[in-house]
């Protein structure tokens, strides 16, 4: 009897957690097309008009903890999280629009990822005031002298205001030449930055405003004298000529403090979509492996409250690129940077499970050849092991078509395009500069081919009607960028209708599907008018085009969606997905 009972019951208490278990997979892991018939929206409307915001401000010390700490134990036991990333349905972004990209927004404006730039406007960056005018003085009007790196805030004759920051002794170039392209790799993507400009000058240009004051080491406030800044600037680099090379970075106006990498910001109605779950700050994570951003953090951001066509809104910016590259600020990067996060709770506890017997491959870097790039390199590098300075809750909640949308971004930065970004940095040393250029080259495309082969790296699609056919055009970046042979790769697509499979896995001979007369008459008779307005799934057609290079595996699908009008018996392409 106890037998027969304890058999009844525990197939019925088995069951329990597998419809709980289903039951979190389709409400957490459900999504909607978002798809209209006009197409995909192309701009965010948040430049709304708002009442000025208070400046926020984070705690860096209680921030890092919550992040390397609490977070990381949260994300460890978050069932709904951790089974949608099991069973391949993770949280995708919010904010992408129905081609599968990130509309213009006060985050993020498309630029060579969609729009080429020439190499000579990835040279120049953003060009505002074209730096400091060096014919006139400079006012210094706040100081920093203490911490890892100093600098000071002057006011040129203009009245422009710029933050000065120098390259550590021992190290020409190095920060300088890092933050100079940083900015200019970062405005490419598509990012807000400050302008940054490498500039040179001699110390007379210097005059201090009235009532300056600074805090020593002892915490004691005193006034800024000619003879203390002659003591700071005894220790940076200077040429032998006595010029000073600086960096001036364009001081933004009307800051309201950090914006955060997650929630939103309470005080700003614009503010609609958690910002874990923007793809332009989960991209973020491909774009700053590449050039080793790994300082990541809240406070290297900033809101400015702005002015637009009459309208005023928060603007928002990364800033501070001294440490990507080779550089630290302050001195070259030690090997790990890049490699583990400051306190790596997931390391420790491999640590500790193997022993300590766990070895890493930061481990076995060989020194830096250059001081003017410090520790750069490309054969250790993995693209997917990538660890900015503090666990970052937008790049944990990356998926892999946020990190394809980053990763064709970064393989949009040809030869031509990289030389540029190296020529920004003004290096005095040829072999410098060409090993720089080298290294980013090497980083690039491993990067595209891990994230690629995430995806079908199918895009770039057009549709138009080619009476009476109807033809869709697209380019396999694979294939473009010369990761994957054309030789060697094959293309397959499918169309349904209402989940329903109307035209099988049929074969194309190169980048161009073509729907003949007959397809379109024979996807139009399947059409079933909706039984009430505005039920808008009746008109959409699915197409599935996979992809299949020499190892012989058919990829995901790249899925587009068809409208179909009736009326005028025609489709038109509304929606792309990359599926992960």
């Amino acid at each position: 009897m106890r037998t027969r009972l304890f058999n009844c019951i525990t197939p019925n208490i088995l069951i329990v957690p597998g419809l709980i278990v289903t039951l979190i997979l389709l409400t957490s892991c459900a999504t909607e097309h978002k798809l209209r018939k006009e197409g995909p929206y192309l701009y965010d409307d948040d430049k709304k008009d708002i009442a000025e915001p208070a400046s926020s401000n984070y705690n860096l010390v209680w921030d890092t903890f919550e992040r390397s700490v609490f977070e990381q134990g949260d994300q460890f036991v978050n069932l709904d999280r951790n089974l949608c990333k099991l069973f391949g349905c993770p949280k995708q972004a919010l904010n992408i629009n129905s081609f599968d990209e990130v509309p213009n927004s006060t985050w993020f404006e498309n630029r060579h990822g969609q729009f080429r730039m020439t190499p000579e406007e990835i040279r120049l960056g953003l060009t505002t005031t074209g730096g400091p005018d060096t014919s006139g003085e400079w006012t210094v009007f706040r100081p920093k002298l203490q911490g890892a790196t100093v600098g000071f805030w002057i006011e040129d004759i203009h009245g422009n205001q710029y933050i000065i920051k120098f390259d550590p002794p021992g190290f020409p170039e190095m920060a300088t030449a890092a933050a100079a392209m940083g900015s200019r790799f970062f405005h490419a993507c598509g990012y807000n930055v400050p302008e940054e400009t490498i500039v040179y000058w001699k110390p007379h240009l210097l005059r201090i405003k009235e009532g300056v004051t600074y805090t020593d080491n002892a915490g004691q406030v005193r006034p800024l004298t000619v003879e203390v800044l002659d003591e700071v600037l005894e220790n940076v680099e200077r040429s032998p000529d006595g010029y000073i090379r600086s960096l001036a970075s364009l001081a933004l106006k009307n800051v309201k403090g950090p914006f955060s990498y997650d929630g939103t910001r309470k005080d700003d109605p614009n503010d609609w979509c958690k910002h874990q779950h923007r793809r332009e700050l989960r991209g973020l994570y491909v774009m700053a492996s590449l050039i080793n951003h790994y300082d990541t953090k809240d406070q290297n951001t900033l809101d400015a409250y702005e002015e637009e066509d009459g309208r005023c809104f928060l603007r928002h910016y990364l800033i501070d690129f001294g440490s990507t590259f080779g550089s630290d600020g302050d001195k070259p990067k030690p090997a790990i940077k890049g490699y583990a996060n400051f306190f790596d709770i997931r390391d420790i506890f491999v640590s500790l499970i193997t022993l300590g017997l766990k070895t890493w491959s930061w481990e076995y870097a060989e020194p830096y050849e250059y001081p003017s790039i410090g520790y750069f390199e490309s054969k250790l590098f993995k693209p997917h092991k990538f660890d900015p300075i503090f666990p970052n809750p937008a790049f944990d909640e990356m998926t892999g078509r946020d990190a394809y949308w980053g990763a064709k971004i970064v393989m949009a930065f040809r030869d031509d395009d990289l030389r540029a970004l190296v020529d920004a940095g003004q290096f005095s040393d040829p072999e410098a500069a060409e090993y720089l250029f080298n290294t980013l080259k090497e980083r690039r495309d491993k990067i595209g081919r891990h994230w690629f082969s995430k995806v079908n790296p199918l895009d770039h699609f057009s549709a138009s009607y080619n009476s009476p056919d109807f033809r869709i055009a697209f380019e396999d970046l694979a294939v473009k960028y010369g990761l994957e042979t054309e030789s060697d790769t094959r293309y397959r697509h499918s169309v349904k209708y209402d989940g329903r499979k109307i035209i099988s896995k049929r074969a194309l001979e190169d980048t161009e599907l073509l729907l003949t007369s007959d397809d379109l008459d024979q996807m139009a008779s399947y059409f079933a008018p909706p039984e009430k307005d505005g039920d808008s799934d009746n008109f959409l057609y699915e197409i599935l085009i996979e992809t299949q290079r020499s190892n012989q595996r058919w990829s995901k699908p790249t899925r587009l969606w068809l409208w179909y009008f009736p009326d005028e018996r025609q489709f038109k392409l509304v929606g792309i997905e990359h599926l992960d």
